[in-house]
């Protein structure tokens, strides 16, 4: 019989171990879980999105105060006090699963990314309803150009208007694309193209509100940059725990 296999007794001490843990340091998930909150307010009441960006606000400025304030209470109710590599990974998943969540139902749930310019574009309020299929949009653009002229002594103006169309093609973004973004920015501290692009907003792009977007934009850089702040802390601990493992067990 293998007894290093996983019994229901294991899995219930790890619970009540996990459920301790988030009750240690509850600071920590209670704003995240504000951000939840947001999260689910933006994507069941689309038209309310001051509100939900009030609350999203509100939960950046609690966690910039807990870090300033207690931050060693934020590191252990991110990754434990216990020094447990298990709870480590357990904060892991639930932590990224989270953000995945915020990202996808707080700004990219009605969004459509489209990757025939220069610099990729999302337009967050491109889809109103369930059905995503992908979208083809037509951006005209029109550069006027001022020229002077002078035949002999005869000084003339010249307005020369260039014409031009763009075939952009935009298509959903799905939970599944979003979770492994944050999981490869959580492991590698950098955030990936999309959710780079996320935090660009180009005005000159053709928008069905533009302001919604731009408000969008400075809040998920906002979150994103907590986002890197929290994957610094999982980094610099998970190296500490493999460090003490090797040392006190070797």
């Amino acid at each position: 019989m293998n007894k290093n296999k996983a019994n229901p007794s294991d899995l219930q001490r790890f619970s009540k171990r996990f459920w301790l843990h988030l009750m240690d340091f509850p600071y920590i998930w209670i704003i995240t879980l504000v951000l939840v909150v947001f999260a689910s307010v933006a994507y069941l009441y689309p038209d309310k999105w001051n509100t939900a960006e009030l609350i999203g606000s509100f939960a950046l400025i609690l966690l910039t105060v807990l870090l300033l304030s207690k931050p060693m209470n934020a590191i252990y109710g991110l990754i434990g006090a216990t020094g447990s590599i298990r709870l480590f990974f357990a904060n892991f998943i639930l932590i990224t699963a989270i953000f995945a969540f915020i990202y996808q139902f707080g700004f990219f749930q009605n969004a459509g990314i489209s990757y025939d310019v220069n610099q990729p574009h999302i337009d967050y309020q491109l889809y109103s309803d369930n059905e995503k299929k992908e979208i083809i949009r037509i951006l005209e653009r029109r550069d006027t150009v001022y020229l002077k002229h002078k035949l002999d002594s005869i000084v003339f103006d010249e307005t020369v208007i260039h014409e031009s169309k763009d075939t952009l093609h935009y298509q959903s973004i799905e939970f599944m694309q979003v979770w492994k973004s944050t999981i490869l920015t959580t492991l590698t501290q950098e955030p990936t193209d999309l959710l780079t692009i996320a935090t660009i907003h180009n005005s000159a792009m053709e928008s069905n509100n533009t302001t919604m977007d731009k408000e969008k934009s400075n809040l998920f850089e906002w979150i994103l940059i907590f986002h890197i702040i929290i994957s610094w802390i999982f980094f610099g601990v998970f190296i500490s725990l493999i460090y003490s493992k090797f040392r006190y067990e070797a």
